[in-house]
């Protein structure tokens, strides 16, 4: 049975560290929210890994390598936290000094390291850093105030989005309640089980072991599959100025003029569409005209872009002239400038995934 146990942990390692380096790749050249995905994963897999190395003895092994020293849970407040945010927040920028919140665990790792070295090749017999109350404060304590700080953060988001969504009258599909929802719970029960671990000493890691096993590379999986799985729909929350500003404009001569040029030229098929560029054409101000969007139907420039795009995909679908072409052909056509943006847009739209609404609608 341990042996079972230590060759599962070994593989739930590989299937983690590998998964990690892709979500870490993909976040620094496309998806920024997939960085931090995959920082948090490398930790947790280092955590199964350990869990072997104890398992079969590896610590004590006089030619082990000891790649415990190598992670840092100070990561993982770090990491969620701008997680977080790049799912909340479509507009989200990480200022650049953010990377400076990471010094703490890189000092943490070179610090453990240096430990390692003078204990190896100079004396044996000086105690572990984490015999010293300020070192294990900093590095197993303060983690979970982050984790458990952050994660507060995070569900008091998830609640105002669920009552938003809720009133606005929109559905949410299963799979979408599992990648807002799935994470947080899990990260969630894994925290208040390393509560119980650290903080009140009751026997709990071969709970955290199993949990970190079943549950946590499937939501790594997910996530690397669709990079938009954990993204919040977007709900619209208008923040326009006054109408007081604009008096002397007739708002529903001006509508009607934006959605004669939408539907007449087609404006939306434009990939790149501006705000600028369409309130050039109407010879309005581009403030005016998202004042407009904004007051008189609820939504920014491009919910309402992509609103028209959504209507397009749908008209095709159904026009018999058109069952030629593939789903992202004509998600081109219609002004998607790529088949991940087209899915989370038509999901937010539609509340289906494409293929979803394709199968209800044959």
């Amino acid at each position: 049975m341990e042996n079972w146990k230590s060759i599962v942990y070994l593989l739930a390692f590989g299937q983690g560290i590998v998964l990690s380096l892709s979500l870490i790749v993909r976040g620094i050249t496309r998806q920024r929210a997939n960085l931090f995905l995959g920082l948090i994963l490398y930790i947790l897999a280092l955590e199964i890994l350990n869990a072997w190395g104890m398992q079969v003895h590896y610590h004590s092994r006089p030619d082990s390598f000891p790649f415990w020293n190598l992670q840092s849970y100070l990561v993982l407040p770090v990491s969620l936290w701008f997680f977080v945010q790049y799912t909340t927040e479509p507009t989200y920028r990480a200022p650049r000094w953010s990377w400076l919140l990471f010094a703490p665990s890189t000092l943490e790792v070179l610090g453990q390291t240096c430990w390692r070295l003078y204990w190896r090749q100079v004396d044996q017999r000086v105690p572990s850093l984490l015999e010293n109350p300020a070192w294990f404060f900093m590095t197993e304590l303060l983690p979970i105030v982050g984790m458990f700080a952050v994660l507060s953060f995070y569900g008091l988001k998830l609640f105002r989005f669920q009552r938003e969504w809720k009133e606005s009258g929109r559905h949410i599909s299963r799979s979408q309640v599992i990648g807002i929802y799935g994470l947080f719970a899990f990260l969630t029960t894994l925290t208040l089980l390393w509560i119980a671990g650290v903080g009140l000493n009751l026997r709990v890691f071969s709970t955290i072991e199993i949990l970190l096993t079943g549950c946590l590379f499937a939501l790594g999986y997910a996530g690397y599959v669709n990079p938009h799985f954990y993204q919040l729909p977007v709900l619209s929350k208008p923040k326009s100025p006054e109408k007081s500003t604009f008096a002397h404009y007739d708002d529903a001569r001006e509508l009607g003029r934006l959605e004669a040029v939408f539907r007449a030229d087609a404006l939306y098929t434009q990939s790149k569409l501006t705000l600028e560029e369409v309130a050039a054409k109407l010879h309005l101000p581009p403030r005016y005209l998202s004042y407009l969007i904004n007051t008189h139907h609820n939504s920014n420039f491009n919910h309402y872009v992509n609103a028209f795009r959504v209507e397009e995909v749908i008209r095709k679908l159904a026009d018999p002239g058109e069952q030629h072409k593939t789903l992202l052909a004509l998600a081109l056509e219609a002004g998607f400038s790529s088949k991940s943006t087209f899915n989370q847009v038509f999901r937010q739209h539609t509340g289906k995934a494409p293929s979803e609404y394709l199968l209800v609608n044959k």
